[in-house]
């Protein structure tokens, strides 16, 4: 029930017995889909971590959210990330004074089980394990991928530093849908299933903005993507044969 108004002082009781205690709160709970419902992104996306914020808040521990880069590229925004637009904002204007919370703005992450069918690495899959065509657009939208095991390194960074308030965890090495689907493909040996270009353009993406790696990342050697990814893959085929 912590998604519904008038949750904080409940969430604030609750973290009572720690009180004393330094303690870091990640909240990792989130509804991914874009195609479900607005009100489900906004209760879980955007009130649960919202009341959360203010009920740890007051007890001085460090809320940490996570959200998308897309919160500031995409204008016509699809529920998911509307929802994580508005966590961004009530983080940016809620630091005033508590410096409690951390908003990390993601990239796209891979890396551990199966990818969702829904999302482009989760659809190239598909067509992957079942031999069919995979249809595309002319896969100019830029995307950066991030694995896993790296992301939780780079967040522990951003904690050690005590950062605070919205910021992007960005590994600085973008790559295009297209280039991604053609490498993963010809690796698989797979290439004359890759139909580029049917699916039209989408008009809201991200074709030009490229972000440097975030410097606080330094000490942090992330992997190289496109040879990630396969082998990603791989092991997603024999998780699936298992």
């Amino acid at each position: 029930n912590w998604y519904k108004k008038n949750s904080p002082d409940a969430i604030a009781r609750f973290f009572e017995p720690w009180r004393n205690q330094p303690a870091t709160i990640f909240v990792a709970a989130g509804i991914l889909d874009p195609r479900r419902p607005l009100e489900e992104h906004m209760a879980v996306n955007y009130y649960l971590a919202k009341n959360i914020i203010e009920g740890a808040c007051k007890h001085s521990f460090c809320v940490v959210t996570f959200g998308s880069v897309m919160e500031e590229l995409i204008k016509k925004q699809n529920f998911y990330i509307q929802s994580k637009t508005a966590l961004g904002k009530f983080v940016s204007s809620s630091n005033n004074g508590s410096q409690c919370a951390l908003h990390i703005r993601l990239h796209t992450l891979y890396g551990i089980g199966l990818p969702s069918s829904f999302i482009f690495l989760g659809q190239i899959y598909h067509a992957i394990k079942n031999k069919i065509p995979f249809k595309m657009t002319e896969g100019k939208q830029l995307r950066e991928y991030h694995h896993v095991d790296d992301e939780v390194l780079a967040i522990k960074v951003l904690l050690d530093k005590k950062m605070h308030g919205v910021i992007n965890l960005s590994h600085g090495e973008p790559l295009s849908l297209s280039s991604m689907a053609h490498y993963i493909f010809d690796n698989f040996n797979l290439s004359h299933l890759l139909k580029v270009g049917v699916l039209p353009e989408p008009n809201e993406e991200n074709y030009g903005t490229l972000y440097s790696k975030t410097s606080a990342f330094t000490t942090i050697k992330f992997r190289k993507t496109l040879p990630a990814l396969v082998t990603y893959l791989r092991s997603c085929e024999q998780e699936n044969e298992a």
